[in-house]
């Protein structure tokens, strides 16, 4: 291969011999016009990911590999980038199967933006596990409460949005300037380690580091992965669940982009918010007997959507007051309800 390798793409695997080849034929497949490269760096696996990635990186030139033994994701991707010859270092894991056009998407967004310094993300679909297809009853628009990231437009991120190393490209001359990936964060084999203030994720502590520098974060909406979902959690009760969950979460990220503090957010009225939560749990209430007895999608639609509604009428009861106590008045029926309406959700596919 040239020397003059324009783009390297690092992946850092952990005992993931079932789904690494899937992954690799993908970025083998890459239509891209400039010479890239794919750094696969094994992290200590027991499994036979080795041997897997040896040979594929003797039948592929493109393709190098080394061996990082002490476990954690961020270990990983800092070795794959120790390795790297390409001023562009893009990001993706050994469950994900990237699109064809993954390396020229991102080759071509940063071609046309030259903000400084700038790191990019791209959506992330899950998919299936064993790669079939999902049960009867989910509609796709439930992939947001699967996993789903997609910030939809190209455009630079908010203070609270963030993309995810699954899917990153970095200009390696932010890692020169700011230093790796946190290695105090993130996997660790089996185990997820938190930071300080909380912050688990090495991709999204990272994106603070860019931004606490005048940075900017982008989303680039054509740079396309799809992530594994093991099937089994795919299943109507922890889906309405994280419906609920994020809408609770909604009201905070359409408002603390532009207001900065919760207690600047606008105040929702009072009894329009206790109304609209009353009645997204009637209708959630109504959708899940519905669903119960007939498991239609239809059903199961319309009651994750009602109980997305009803975490965000829920939390709009705390926007803009002082006091907790009108949104604690309210938890003591809600979160009783919301407990009532999950055992009463199937929790099988």
């Amino acid at each position: 291969m040239s020397e003059a390798v324009a783009i390297s793409v690092i992946m850092s695997t952990r005992n993931r011999a079932r789904y690494l080849p899937d992954a690799l034929s993908t970025l083998a497949a890459q239509q891209c016009d400039v010479p890239f490269e794919v750094i696969v760096i094994d992290n200590g696996s027991s499994d036979g990911t080795p041997a897997i990635v040896e040979a594929w990186c003797r039948s592929h030139p493109r393709f190098r590999t080394a061996r990082e033994p002490l476990a954690g994701l961020s270990r990983g991707k800092n070795a794959g980038i120790r390795l790297a010859r390409a001023p562009l270092l893009l990001f993706t894991d050994d469950d994900m199967r990237v699109d064809p056009h993954w390396i020229e998407a991102y080759r071509d967004l940063f071609a046309r933006r030259r903000d400084a310094p700038m790191l990019a993300g791209g959506p992330i679909v899950p998919i299936p596990h064993d790669l079939g297809s999902w049960p009867e009853w989910f509609d796709e628009a439930a992939l947001a409460d699967t996993g789903l990231l997609h910030h939809r437009a190209e455009r630079v991120l908010g203070r609270f949005e963030y993309v995810w190393g699954g899917n990153m490209a970095v200009p390696r001359h932010l890692f020169d300037r700011f230093g790796l990936w946190n290695e105090t964060a993130g996997l660790k084999g089996d185990e997820r380690v938190a930071l300080q203030d909380s912050q688990f994720f090495e991709d999204t502590e990272f994106q603070d580091r860019i931004r606490q520098a005048g940075g900017s974060v982008w989303f680039c909406p054509v740079a396309v992965v799809r992530h594994r979902v093991d099937r089994r959690t795919i299943t109507p009760r922890r889906i309405v669940s994280t419906a609920f969950s994020r809408g609770r979460n909604d009201i905070w990220i359409q408002e603390l982009p532009t207001c900065h503090e919760v207690g600047f957010v606008p105040r929702r009225n009072a009894v329009g918010s206790l109304l609209a939560l009353a009645w997204g749990l009637f209708r959630w209430s109504i959708w899940v007997i519905m669903f119960r007895l007939f498991g239609r999608k239809r059903c199961f639609e319309r009651a994750r959507r009602a109980a997305f509604a009803s975490g965000r009428s829920l939390d709009g009861l705390r926007a803009g007051r002082a006091s907790m106590s009108l949104f604690l008045a309210a938890g003591r029926v809600a979160f009783p309800a919301r407990t009532l309406l999950l055992r009463f959700t199937p929790d099988g596919a």
